[in-house]
């Protein structure tokens, strides 16, 4: 597997975490529980911010030529 593959697997999760603690800042009561859970969200947003920009630029370097195959008959 490739690095862009598991930069995409560490979006999805962090995606999931930010979900989960978004759904438990909403159910919980306990406003220190709420605070926490709340900035646990905020910083899996930080965390898919930098994951979003590391994959957009990794996908918009172009691939390097290896080599470069002749079709070319003399």
């Amino acid at each position: 597997m490739d690095a862009l593959n598991y930069l995409y697997q560490a979006l999805d999760q962090k995606i999931y975490n930010q979900a989960f603690y978004n759904e438990l800042s909403v159910k919980v009561t306990n406003p220190a529980a709420r605070r926490l859970f709340t900035r646990l969200r905020d910083e899996e947003m930080v965390h898919i911010e930098m994951l979003q920009k590391e994959i957009t630029a990794i996908e918009a370097k172009p691939f390097p030529v290896n080599r470069i195959i002749s079709t070319f008959k003399a």
